[in-house]
Parts: C-alpha cells; structure tokens; sequence
C-alpha cells in the first residue's frame, strides 16, 4: 500500500488504482489491512474528486476504526473536511455541508471548514441555516471586538433579502456601513429606507441630504427630485447649489427646460439674499423661533455658515412649536456642512423619534464617525 499511496502523491492515480485492485483481490486479509487499503483508497478518491466513493470510503474507514481505533479522533477531522471538498468541488453542495457539518460536531474548529460549510448550505438552498451561521460568524467575531467579514455581511444582506426577511437584511446592510462605509453599501442602505411605508414625507428632503452626503448620485432624477423637495421646502440656496452639482456631473444636459429651471432657481435665491436683512428681523419680532430658524437654514445654503447657525440655534432657544425634534436634525446636519463634526454628533444624541426620524439620527452619526 505504501507504493500506491507514493503513487497517489506523485499524481498517478491509474498506476495507484492498479496497486489497490491487486490488494483488494488479496484474501484473508487482518482488520488492520483493511483499514490502510481503505485509507489508501480514499485518498484516491479524495485526489480526484470522486466524491460519492469518497464518502463511502470514509464511512466505512470510520466503521474499521471503531474496532481498531489506529486513528485518533483529531485526524478523522481533516478527512471528513476533505470528503465535504470533494463533494463541493463536484458541486454536491449538500453532501457537502452534510460532511462538514459533521466535522464541526465532531470537534472541528477550522475557519476554512466554517466558510465552506456555509456556502455550501446557501448553495444547496438551504438559506435558513446558511443564514443561522452567518449570523453565527458575525456575532462571533463582534464579542471578539473584531469587525465581522465583509463577505459574510454581504452574503447575508444578500440571503436575508431573498427570503424576503426585510428587517435582518437592513440589519446587515446596517452593519456594512458601520465596518466597510463603501459608496454602495450606503446607497442599498438609503434605498432600503426609501422603501420604508412608514417614512414621513416630510423627512424625504433629510434622506436626499443624507444621500449626496455619503454617496455619489448616479441619476438625474437624483437630482432633480432632490431640487424639487429643496424648491417646495422654500430653500432656493439648496437647491441652486444641487442643481450646479448636477450639471458639473453632466446629469442635468442644456435643454431650455434646464436654462429655465437654473434661471428660476437662481432668481428665487437673489431674491432671498435681498430680503434677507427685513424677513431677519421680522422673525426675530415672533414669539417662536420657527421663522428665523427657516432664514437660519436657508443661510447655511448659501454656505453662510457663522450667521446661519447663530440664527438657528437662537431660534431653537426662542422654541419651535412643531416638531422640534425636526429642527434639530436639521441643526446637526447644518453643523456638518460646516465641518463642525463633534457638535453635529451632541446634537445627533438630542434627538429621536418615529417615521424614520431614528435611522436618520444613527445613519448620520455612522456617516460622520471618524474611522
């Protein structure tokens, strides 16, 4: 046996069948003899991916072992690792994860065994257990304090969506812009929350701005919806400097549609800068501070930062009557476009609320977190 398992190593399996043919025709052969003949004639198998023998080889080397006990416990595990290969090379995926599964039973802790086993389930269609061990891996790795694997995040996302679990694959995508903030994963992230039914359309302005600031808009809807909300929410500054961004991108072309919505854009910002000392000082006379905060923010759209924000924290301490709460998300986002990070995130901790008003808070203190 010793010349067909050289013959194995040196990858001439017709010449290592041969050998083993011969010593199977041999009669009255010792316990122990059966066991290595069948040892050999699983590496053979193994060596070429002969996946089905291979299993039956293994289990009948397990049974020879249970009476001779000539192979510890701890080497049974890489043959049982390499039986579930076998099984995957030739894309049995679910004798695959059978073997390796038992693997891991039997005591196995190995990282490669763990990958495979996983993708094997999720091949083989079972998600919900491919599932359960990516969760598994994940969790494993946070109470360790290390960041999960990023693949595995996104094989998760990914299996959560197609068994339809919204809530575990936002979860996931949550996660991925936590560890690996990539334009894309916060893009899925943000349209995730667009398809939220409970999102208040008065937050769909503070999800664009949450957009452009984490990821680069690849549509001129992108654009021009966003203009829309800015123009309807009386910010003329914003939304002029959108469209600017816009056109830079070549999104936007130069029809007369366009000409005309730049010109109308850029008339309704001049005529706010001309008012803006009166309508100051009108909102300045009102018991509350819902007007100057409006001026406040409109000012930080013009990139007025210093004046903008005065105005907006004074109209906070004067009151805002609705939704305050509204208010100062939009103060933390204006301190970001400022640069003012640390106050952004006192702010941030300020706030909460429902309709979508709770992911905004985390989404942007995750998107201004210093990696």
């Amino acid at each position: 046996m010793l010349d067909a398992q050289n013959l194995i190593n040196e990858k001439k399996p017709a010449a290592a069948r041969e050998k083993i043919q011969l010593a199977n025709a041999l009669a009255d052969k010792t316990p122990f003899e059966s066991y290595i003949l069948t040892r050999v004639s699983l590496d053979l198998a193994i060596s070429e991916d002969d996946a089905t023998n291979a299993a039956k080889l293994l289990e009948k080397v397990l049974e020879l072992n249970a009476s001779g006990a000539w192979l510890p416990q701890e080497k049974t595990l890489p043959l049982m690792h390499s039986v579930g290969v076998a099984h995957y090379r030739v894309k049995d995926y679910a004798q695959a994860a059978a073997w390796l599964e038992r693997n891991v039973k039997a005591g196995g802790t190995s990282e490669s065994v763990r990958d495979v086993r996983i993708r094997s389930y999720l091949l083989a269609g079972n998600a919900a257990r491919g599932s359960e061990l990516l969760n598994e891996e994940i969790a494993a790795s946070e109470g360790a304090k290390k960041p999960p694997s990023e693949i595995y995040l996104k094989m998760l996302a990914q299996t959560l969506t197609g068994m339809k679990d919204t809530a575990g694959s936002t979860k996931a995508l949550e996660k991925l812009v936590q560890y690996y903030p990539s334009k894309e994963s916060w893009r899925n992230l943000i349209n995730r929350l667009w398809g939220r039914s409970d999102l208040a359309s008065r937050l769909h302005l503070d999800v664009f701005r949450l957009a452009f600031y984490v990821s680069s808009p690849e549509e001129a809807s992108d654009f021009s919806e966003y203009i829309e909300f800015a123009q309807k929410a009386s910010y003329s500054a914003e939304a002029l400097r959108v469209y600017d961004q816009g056109a830079s991108a070549g999104l936007l072309g130069t029809s007369d549609a366009n000409k005309k919505l730049r010109a109308k854009l850029s008339l309704e910002a001049e005529q706010d800068r001309k008012s803006l000392a009166a309508d100051t000082a009108a909102a300045l006379k009102k018991p509350d501070g819902f007007a100057l905060f409006k001026i406040g923010m409109n000012l930080v759209g013009m990139e007025q930062f210093d004046k903008g924000l005065e105005l907006m924290e004074k109209a906070l301490a004067k009151g805002i009557p609705k939704r305050p709460e509204d208010a100062r998300l939009h103060l933390a986002v204006a301190y970001v476009q400022a640069g003012q990070n640390d106050k952004a995130m006192q702010t941030l901790t300020t706030v909460s609320g429902p309709e979508g008003l709770d992911d905004l808070v985390r989404y942007w203190t995750w998107a201004i977190r210093k990696p």
